[in-house]
């Protein structure tokens, strides 16, 4: 017979056992009280969050990629395989950034509308977490009391970098991490599930289904959830092999079941960009060990400018773990997660060298980690949390039990109801510094939504008559500044201009640094005052403040309240398709591009239609058709008509007269995936500097069409993860019917309980 371990008779408290085995009853109300209590709040203090409006962060791009899906869902378009053409001249975008989450939205706004999706899923997603937080707790197998002061915790993070799992985040005024929002529910299951399946062979289908949606939302929190394993293998030695066994096969069919995003992805790796901006900053390279303790302890990893009650009770979990770690594995796993995670915010800073040999480094934003940190640290603080109530009621116990028998014979010990909710208000009452700070950091972003939404008819509409006008005019890339410049201080109400424009869906140039694409480092070269560099990226329209004198020679075209449009130089040289010499060669590589062709962008030569080929990752460079200055005479030729559709149709297509051997120039990133023809017959294209597409042509009149080819295996990567899944699925449901019938067979004939 189970016997229960019950609470000594004298509790203030219902049981707050260490693993909660036993009945629902035996718990009571309480812990679901608190995750609601939790719940609750989020649900209110981010309420504003619901609101459709304009976003002056990364949630402005999430926005236009959530817009860009939705378009071509709605043309029965598969956004995985599409030219992305509105940031930074264009890229694979969704095959080179985390996109599933953009493409799930997109497919809901076909039936809400996009920006009211896009802003219901960050308030429900970010509101509803502390319902996560307890599930996962629940599952690492701690108790319920456990669980739900870890949930409670979970709206409280507030940390000095701005980010992790914490509300700066993710709110208007925040960073917009809003992919980084879909992997905040599902990294914590996956450490859950993965464990239950490394440790105990259990949940195997879940961990698949988790670890694989971790990986298709956010590369970053994917790559901690594959690391995590390795703490799951080691904290357990007298089981390495089997422990190992266990995670190369949830790893294998993790990775098997999001080929889809995996195989694109690595087989586009030539021609992802390297943020040089980022190369040595803390962004990459995160802060070091001697300031991340400092934070540390100084509470302000979890207590950023409050009393630093939740570090504490990080603190006290922490040392409970400690102490039972001989003899409790789940005190092993979270305490290694939560120190797993410590050592990679160190970062570069610390680890140097040693960092080179986990795969695809390079690409890791270590600042990014304290993502591990938080969410271990929940946890952590809902153990402590339990262990230092537990630690009081012995205290008082041993000291006071003539206390605690008044306290049982009166109505607080016939009343369990009465009970729970006292210990709610004062958990409630021990952490309001914490509540408090957070609803007013939500009620500031409240505000700003507010009077955001209020500008939305004045200057929004002015800057939409703009982009409407241009639009009419015949289209073309608009400069709206940038955040190097001018352009940090051009408002539309509080959202930049330039970020404004691409959340009305506008191909523009100035929101840099935000893709992989190859013409992502050079965009941040652009000088606004050589007219060259705005034939180089296409740019036909500036959109400046009034007064705002235009930085180069331009015709004034319309003015709309505090904005006005203008036209940069010639249509011709600012055209998408452009006739060009070529003359020099640049080497190049995709961390390199930037301040290779740095110097071209500086110089003269764009704005005489001389551009140099480049020689990408040591492969030779084109031919240039000049092969001496002198020999130039004139221009190279003249575009007679063009057109484009880049976003639905990927294509573009112009007619051309060549006085000599030329280049025709499409003014995007050059990509792999970009196909062309001259008179119906394929070409070659080549890489022109400071990165885009171009075909060699003969003297003469020709026609040139331009067309993007995507990636073009995903029905067999798409049937390869399905396949997966049903396998897991059916390996999963075989290993629990073959167990139970094993435990059958060995159980015996029941034996009646005396």
């Amino acid at each position: 017979m189970v016997k229960w371990i019950s609470a000594p008779p004298h509790a203030l408290l219902p049981p707050l056992p260490t693993r909660d085995a036993g009945p629902r009853a035996r718990r009571g109300l309480g812990p679901y009280a608190l995750v609601a209590l939790a719940v609750a709040f989020n649900l209110w203090s981010l309420r504003f969050e619901r609101l459709s409006v304009a976003y002056p962060n990364d949630s402005g791009m999430h926005l236009q990629m959530t817009a860009v899906a939705e378009s071509l869902l709605r043309h029965g378009i598969s956004p995985f395989d599409h030219w992305y053409p509105l940031l930074s001249l264009g890229s694979p975008f969704f095959v080179q950034y985390q996109s599933f989450s953009a493409v799930l939205t997109g497919a809901l706004s076909i039936f809400f509308g996009t920006a009211a999706t896009y802003a219901w899923s960050l308030y429900l997603l970010l509101a509803l977490w502390p319902l996560c937080v307890y599930w996962t707790t629940r599952l690492l197998e701690w108790g319920a009391w456990e669980s739900a002061g870890a949930a409670a915790l979970a709206p409280l993070i507030f940390t000095v970098t701005g980010r992790g799992f914490g509300h700066q985040s993710y709110v208007w005024i925040g960073s917009g991490l809003w992919s980084q929002l879909w992997a905040m529910w599902t990294l914590p299951l996956a450490w859950a599930f993965s464990w239950r399946f490394v440790a105990q062979r259990k949940s195997f289908f879940a961990a698949v289904t988790t670890l694989s949606l971790t990986i298709a939302f956010h590369f970053l929190s994917a790559y901690l959830a594959a690391l995590t394993l390795a703490a799951w293998i080691v904290i357990r030695p007298s089981q390495l092999i089997a422990r190992t066994r266990r995670t190369l096969v949830l790893g294998v069919a993790a990775l098997m079941s999001t080929a889809w995003v995996t195989v694109p992805l690595v087989v586009h790796l030539k021609w992802l960009a390297v943020n040089q901006f980022q190369v040595g900053t803390s962004i990459n390279d995160s802060y070091g060990a001697r300031r991340v303790m400092q934070w540390l302890l100084s509470g302000q990893i979890y207590d950023w400018h409050r009393l630093p009650v939740m570090s504490l009770l990080v603190a006290v979990g922490l040392v409970t773990c400690v102490r039972r770690w001989p003899r409790d594995e789940r005190a092993r796993a979270l305490a290694a997660a939560w120190l797993l995670s410590l050592l990679l915010f160190f970062g570069r800073t610390t680890w140097g060298p040693l960092l080179d040999l986990l795969p695809g480094n390079q690409s890791l934003l270590f600042q990014r980690y304290i993502m591990g940190l938080h969410l271990a640290g929940l946890v952590l603080g809902g153990v402590g949390l339990v262990a230092v109530v537990t630690g009081a009621r012995d205290v008082i116990g041993r000291h006071a039990p003539q206390l605690l028998a008044r306290a049982r014979d009166g109505a607080l010990g016939r009343r369990q109801w009465l009970r729970v909710v006292l210990a709610v208000a004062a958990l409630s009452g021990v952490l309001a510094p914490a509540w408090t700070q957070i609803a007013t950091y939500d009620h500031y972003s409240a505000s700003w939504i507010t009077f955001q939404r209020g500008v939305a008819a004045t200057q929004g509409a002015d800057v939409s008559a703009l982009v409407a006008d241009a639009e009419h005019r015949g289209g073309g890339r608009i400069y709206a500044g940038m955040p190097s410049n001018w352009g940090h201080q051009f408002y539309v109400g509080a959202v930049p201009v330039y970020i404004y424009l691409e959340q009305l869906n506008v191909d523009a140039v100035g929101f840099t640094l935000r893709t992989s694409g190859l013409m992502t480092d050079p965009e941040a070269y652009f000088d606004e005052r050589r007219l060259g560099d705005y034939s180089a990226l296409g740019i036909h329209y500036l959109l400046l403040p009034v007064g705002h004198p235009p930085p180069v020679r331009a015709t004034l075209l319309k003015t709309a309240g505090p904005y006005q449009l203008w036209q940069v130089g010639s249509a011709s040289t600012s055209a998408l398709i452009q006739v060009v010499d070529t003359y020099g060669e640049i080497p190049a590589d995709n961390a390199t591009l930037g301040t290779r062709t740095a110097p071209f962008l500086n110089s003269d030569l764009p704005g005489r239609a001389l551009y140099a080929t480049i020689a990408y990752a040591g492969a030779p460079a084109a031919t240039p058709t000049l092969s001496r200055l002198a020999d130039r005479h004139g221009l190279a030729g003249r575009v007679i008509d063009q057109g484009a559709s880049l976003l639905i149709g990927q294509r573009a297509r112009a007619v051309i007269v060549a006085a000599r051997p030329a280049v025709v120039l499409l003014k995007v990133a050059y990509d792999p995936g970009w196909r062309a023809s001259v008179d119906g017959r394929p070409v070659p294209t080549i890489m022109v500097a400071p990165a885009l597409v171009g075909v060699e042509v003969t003297p003469g009149r020709h026609v040139i069409a331009f067309s993007y080819h995507g990636y073009g295996q995903y029905p067999l990567l798409d049937a390869l993860g399905v396949a997966t899944l049903a396998g897991v699925g059916f390996v999963s449901w075989w290993w629990r019917r073959r167990d139970a019938a094993h435990q059958r067979a060995t159980a015996g004939p029941r034996v009646a309980d005396q």
